[in-house]
């Protein structure tokens, strides 16, 4: 179990991943950035979010969201967010799983209500505020949307 002791973490926007015709905002969360943590290749990153989908959007779908790969103290996470519907988030959780050979996989979590952290919930609070200022404000879903929400983005200490 976690310790009730707040200590702030880093994170890094990376490159946007495009995936099973999603694009997706990114970024990386360190619990220990001074242990000089490595950046994910984006290959990488769009192979373990590619298996998080089933396939293209589907009806209510945006082709857009965001992902968090968090680097905490008892594991590695990969939590994958897509727009829906106009106002609504669609949001799947897993935890890394390293085999023998040092291979990762990301796997749906044994305790599958969970949502996020609370680091992890403050991306989630920019992203909730970038899609109804460069998205819900405008009132409508075209490509000058789009990329004002897809060039929102946020780096720095939660």
């Amino acid at each position: 179990m976690n310790s009730l002791i707040y200590a702030p973490r880093w994170v890094k926007a990376l490159p946007p991943v495009r995936v099973s015709g999603r694009t997706l905002k990114a970024y990386a969360m360190f619990a220990e950035p001074d242990c000089n943590p490595d950046l994910p290749e984006p290959e990488w990153l769009q192979r373990h979010v590619a298996s998080v989908f089933s396939g293209p959007p589907q009806e209510g779908d945006h082709p857009v969201g965001f992902l968090i790969l968090h680097h905490g103290l008892e594991g590695s996470y990969l939590l994958v967010s897509q727009w829906y519907d106009a106002d609504m988030l669609k949001h799947w959780v897993r935890g890394a799983v390293v085999d023998a050979d040092g291979a990762t996989t990301f796997a749906p979590l044994a305790q599958r209500d969970l949502i996020a952290c609370v680091w992890e919930l403050e991306v989630i609070r920019f992203e909730r505020d970038a899609w109804v200022n460069t998205v819900l404000a405008r009132g409508r879903l075209d490509s000058a949307a789009l990329d004002a929400y897809l060039d929102t983005t946020f780096s720095g200490w939660v």
